[in-house]
């Protein structure tokens, strides 16, 4: 199956799925993939209009008018501008979803704080669940998890990336016994990790929520995805 193919099945298994899963927003032909923290879809009827939208192919990858206030989005602009060496060709629109990515989300429940409630958690699992079993969502050779501690890659969780996106962490050593993607040199806050899949095919990055700025992390972000899509 091609990748819209892969798509319209991915969007029928949202809709079908108890609970009803959040599409996510953007141009799913692309390379990369980023899944954020939560959405803000507030009830079912909200994620049908999703779903509605992602069938639409003129307005699903629609640049979105820039909220300066949204400084999640404001970095994934920037992040996306580095990738490719580009300016977008709107002043007042975020495009990077129509040109670049695929958005969606970790947790399927909107909460104004992040705080990992027990509900949060519960959904957190079912929605793991869901896009571990999704084609067109292992489909991406690139998946940016901007998610911080909704989803995580030790003993305690059971390597739960590992599991999900059929990687490994990147823990071959640098020249200074750091482990790859462990950029200790970042400000406190800020950090992220490499993970492949056997064949090299494939790259997860795990980093925290980008409403956080720091242009250096982002560069090095930025390089990471280049090299692994040959962009030149």
């Amino acid at each position: 199956m091609d990748r819209e193919e892969l798509f319209e099945a991915y969007l029928n298994d949202c809709e079908k799925s108890n609970p009803i899963q959040f599409p996510g927003l953007g141009n799913p032909n692309k390379d990369i993939l980023i899944i954020g923290k939560e959405s803000t879809a507030v009830s079912n009827n909200h994620i049908r209009e999703f779903i509605n939208l992602c069938r639409d192919k003129d307005l699903r990858d629609k640049p979105r008018k820039i909220k300066p206030e949204n400084y999640t989005w404001r970095n994934y602009q920037l992040l996306f501008d580095l990738i490719y060496k580009r300016q977008s060709n709107y002043t007042d629109y975020w495009d990077f979803e129509r040109e670049c990515a695929f958005t969606t989300e970790m947790s399927n429940i909107p909460s104004k704080h992040s705080h990992l409630t027990k509900k949060i958690k519960e959904g957190i699992d079912i929605r793991i669940e869901f896009l571990k079993q999704s084609k067109f969502i292992q489909s991406f050779p690139v998946v940016i998890l901007a998610c911080s501690n909704y989803i995580r890659n030790d003993e305690a969780s059971g390597y739960t990336i590992n599991e999900t996106f059929g990687v490994k962490f990147d823990n071959e050593p640098k020249a200074d016994g750091r482990p790859i993607g462990a950029h200790v040199d970042y400000p406190k806050g800020f950090w992220y990790f490499t993970h492949h899949s056997n064949d090299g095919k494939k790259l997860v990055i795990h980093t925290i929520q980008l409403s956080q700025f720091y242009k250096p992390m982002l560069e090095d972000m930025a390089e990471e995805i280049r090299k692994h899509l040959n962009i030149k």
